[in-house]
């Protein structure tokens, strides 16, 4: 039981570890479309170099 928690704990931090990078590279990234830019959250603004 211990082990299930420890490795739930683990892989809980991987998947938010994933997000933070999406995140700081979608922040500093255009979009690939030419006609269409969605708009970008202002909580991720901060993460923009």
């Amino acid at each position: 039981m211990k082990l299930k928690r420890m490795l739930k704990k683990v892989a809980l931090g991987c998947v938010n570890a994933l997000a933070m990078m999406m995140v700081v590279q979608t922040a500093n990234s255009a979009c690939v479309w030419v006609v269409h830019q969605p708009e970008f959250p202002e909580e991720a603004n901060k993460f923009k170099r």
